[in-house]
C-alpha cells in the first residue's frame, strides 16, 4: 500500500514538472510581473494620446489640476484621466522580448495608439486570436494584456472634458438670469433685482446655486456657432465672473462659456431647474 502510494506521488510530482517546463515557453520571459511604465501615478504629468483615427489628445497637470492642451484648452474630466492612468500601473501577465523586425506582425508598425507617460511611450497593437489579448510594446518588450482598456483611448475628445459648469469649491454670490437678478444685501437676505420686492426664501436661493454647483452636462464639445440668444453671468466669491451665452434647440439648452469657449448641453427640464427659484415660504429655514 505504501509503495503504490509513494509511486502515485512520484508520477504526479513528474506530471507537474512537465506542466511546468511546457508552460516556460521558448522566448518568453516568465519573471516577476511589472507594471507597464516605471512611473508611479502620482508622478505622471503629461499624458499623450496619438490616435490613428482620431485627433491626438495632449493633458498636463498643473498644480494637481489636469487639463487638455490639444487640441483645444479645456479642463479634463478627472474619471477619465484615472482611467488613462490606471493603464500606465498595468502589470503584463505576459512578456516576450520584441524584434522590432516583427512590429508589422502585432499591428505596432502602425498602432491604433500611441500612449505616452511623460517620457515613456508604448504602442498598442491588434488582438491575437486565442485569448483576444492586446498586443501592446514599450521599446524592447512586447506584452499581451487583456483587452479592456483601448476603448479609455479611443473615445471621442468630448469624453475627455470636465462636463462641469464650475469648478470645485465654487461659492456663488450673484447670478443673473434674463428672469433673474440675484444679489446679497448686507443683511445677507437676498434680493432679486429684476423685482426687488420679492421676499426670497435663503433656502431657495442656496438650491438655486447648488443646481450650478453640481450642474454637467450631456455633452461638452467645441463653441457652437449658432446665434446667442440669451446670457447669464454668475459671480463667484472670488470676484471671478462666468459668462454663458444660451442657445436653445429643441429639446436641448446649450450654455456656451465665454471664457473656455467650450458648449455644455444640458436638457430643458435641466436649464428650468438652474434659472427658477424653488417655490419655498421664505420663512423656511
Amino acid at each position: 500500500m505504501k509503495t503504490r502510494l509513494i509511486v502515485n506521488l512520484l508520477l504526479a510530482l513528474a506530471l507537474t514538472t512537465l506542466g511546468f517546463v511546457a508552460w516556460l515557453k521558448p522566448g518568453q520571459e516568465q519573471i516577476k510581473p511589472v507594471q507597464l511604465t516605471s512611473f508611479e501615478m502620482s508622478a505622471i504629468d503629461s499624458i499623450t494620446i496619438q490616435r490613428r483615427q482620431a485627433q491626438t489628445i495632449e493633458l498636463i497637470r498643473i498644480n494637481d489640476e489636469w487639463l487638455i492642451t490639444q487640441p483645444i484648452n479645456a479642463p479634463a474630466l478627472l474619471g477619465k484621466v484615472e482611467q488613462l492612468l490606471k493603464i500606465s500601473q498595468i502589470k503584463p501577465p505576459v512578456t516576450y522580448p520584441l524584434d522590432t523586425a516583427s512590429l508589422e506582425q502585432f499591428g505596432l508598425k502602425e498602432p491604433i495608439v500611441s500612449l505616452t507617460f511623460n517620457n515613456e511611450t508604448l504602442l498598442i497593437g491588434r488582438t491575437e486570436s486565442v485569448q483576444s489579448r492586446r498586443y501592446v510594446s514599450k521599446e524592447k518588450q512586447l506584452y499581451l494584456l487583456d483587452d479592456t482598456f483601448l476603448h479609455h483611448l479611443t473615445a471621442p475628445l468630448s469624453a475627455y472634458i470636465d462636463n462641469r459648469l464650475l469648478p470645485d469649491g465654487a461659492q456663488i454670490i450673484s447670478i443673473q438670469t434674463p428672469a433673474l437678478h440675484l444679489q446679497q444685501k448686507d443683511d445677507n437676505s437676498w434680493q432679486n433685482e429684476l423685482s426687488p420686492l420679492d421676499v426670497l426664501s435663503p433656502d431657495a436661493v442656496q438650491m438655486l446655486f447648488d443646481e450650478w454647483r453640481f450642474a454637467r452636462a450631456i455633452t461638452v464639445d467645441n463653441q457652437s456657432e449658432q446665434t446667442i440668444s440669451e446670457q447669464i453671468t454668475i459671480t463667484l466669491d472670488n470676484n471671478k465672473t462666468m459668462a454663458f451665452g444660451v442657445i436653445k434647440q429643441g429639446s436641448n439648452v446649450i450654455l456656451v462659456s465665454s471664457e473656455k469657449k467650450l458648449a455644455y448641453t444640458f436638457s430643458v427640464d435641466k436649464y428650468e431647474q438652474m434659472t427658477t427659484l424653488a417655490q419655498l415660504d421664505a420663512n423656511d429655514a
